[in-house]
């Protein structure tokens, strides 16, 4: 069920915190492909992360976040292919955004649109280049209360 902008805006600035103590196991080199519980502080929302590496292509790296299971509030794309926005796209129409781009909720395109990272209000990626740092970013951009336990794999 879609929906409103305003909706996915509160869903994805709410305050979260893993429901799980485990850490997130970090692979700098290896696959990765899990998800994680996260939970609104006061309990009444669910929301999922996904943190992914490429089993081929190692270097590509998505870190997503749910909301209701299956709504894509945002997704940020590391070292993967550049993505077509749809042409009436409110944002860059018809443009291929190349890799590190985010992808958030847009009312009536849910998560089709790819946005340049300097353009999305909020987020404050340190270095595209370190995985981690993206993801410690991520995690705060959709509202993950910190601490955030993050366990280097070697």
């Amino acid at each position: 069920m879609p929906l409103t902008q305003a909706e996915a805006d509160t869903l994805l600035q709410m305050n979260k915190e893993f429901l799980e103590e485990n850490p997130l196991e970090f692979s700098q080199a290896q696959p990765m492909n899990y998800e994680r519980v996260l939970l609104s502080l006061d309990r009444r929302e669910e929301f999922l992360l996904n943190v992914e590496r490429g089993r081929r292509n190692r270097v590509r790296l998505k870190y997503q976040t749910r909301a209701r299971k299956i709504v894509i509030l945002a997704r940020l794309d590391l070292n993967g292919p550049a993505h077509p926005n749809p042409p009436n796209s409110p944002y860059r129409p018809g443009e291929r955004l190349l890799c590190p781009h985010l992808h958030r909720y847009t009312e009536g395109f849910e998560d089709r649109i790819a946005y340049n990272l300097s353009d999305v209000p909020g987020l404050n990626v340190r270095n595209p280049n370190n995985g981690l740092y993206c993801l410690e970013d991520f995690l705060r951009f959709c509202g993950v209360q910190q601490p955030f336990n993050v366990q280097m794999m070697i």
